[in-house]
């Protein structure tokens, strides 16, 4: 079975690997493990660090000039991450994991410029791989058949919703991403009997957000300049609480549109 895996950079473009012109091997994408500390022959911690994996794979173009510019292409979207400081994303199926590639070794290729082998090492300080869902709370009230829209577009609109229970289906608390669309003031929401709460307005067309893997709170204008707001968030209910597993009531103090981007962690990919 040949695996999809896809690189992206952080400016969208990508290399995919499982296609016409690239094939990944058997790697080690799938494999976990963790660093174990023991202090009196008992173990104290079990941590993961800066994590290192290879990616055996296959370029094979049907012409010169497409084995060059993959090459040539793959080398320049790496390369634009490392340059920038800004990680990628490893795709597989709907998980992600964020990382750089630092290494990429040629084989094979003498013989033809269709053909090469490589291995590219990825290297990450965050090794979990994630997957995103999400889901919108609140209500419109604009005229029926008007959307909410904002600059800095999602691929949807919003319309006459009404959520108010959220599934979380992970197996341990997730971390998450809260969204919340202006216009409003000092919002707050409650999932189960947690408050989220951030003490700030929000002006039609932009939008605040709460991330927790991050440990970040920004409020992006309509123009798309970002505001850090840490420092106003609510200190006597812990802004960045995990959410908990299964079903959960979830309101909001004022009318406002919200959503809440459920992130599942794992230490590795579900196999598909």
């Amino acid at each position: 079975m040949i695996e999809k895996i896809i690189y992206k950079n952080h400016i969208n473009e990508i290399v995919e690997f499982g296609d016409s012109d690239a094939f990944a091997n058997e790697n080690t994408l799938h494999d976990f493990e963790w660093t174990v500390t023991s202090k009196n022959n008992r173990i104290s911690s079990l941590d993961k660090n800066l994590t290192k994996k290879q990616i055996p794979a296959i370029i094979k173009c049907s012409s010169d000039e497409e084995g060059i510019a993959l090459r040539n292409r793959l080398f320049e979207i790496c390369e634009k991450d490392v340059l920038s400081m800004v990680p990628g994303r490893l795709i597989i199926g709907d998980y992600y994991m964020k990382c750089f590639v630092t290494s990429c070794k040629y084989s094979g290729y003498t013989n033809s410029k269709q053909y090469a082998k490589i291995t590219l090492t990825i290297q990450t300080d965050y090794p979990y791989w994630v997957r995103e869902t999400s889901t919108t709370f609140g209500i419109n009230e604009l005229s029926e058949g008007s959307n909410l829209d904002y600059n800095n577009d999602f691929p949807y609109d919003y319309s006459n919703i009404q959520i108010n229970k959220l599934l979380n289906t992970d197996f341990v608390p997730s971390n998450f991403k809260i969204r919340i669309y202006g216009p409003c003031v000092n919002p707050s929401i409650y999932v189960g009997n947690h408050e989220y709460n951030v003490n700030v307005t929000v002006d039609e067309g932009e939008y605040l957000t709460i991330d927790s893997s991050e440990k970040t709170i920004t409020l992006t204008d309509n123009i798309g300049s970002v505001t850090n707001c840490f420092n106003l968030r609510n200190k006597d209910s812990y802004v960045f609480e995990k959410i908990p597993v299964g079903e959960l009531n979830v309101h909001s103090t004022t009318n406002f549109i919200f959503d809440i981007v459920l992130l599942e962690e794992r230490g590795v990919p579900k196999w598909i």
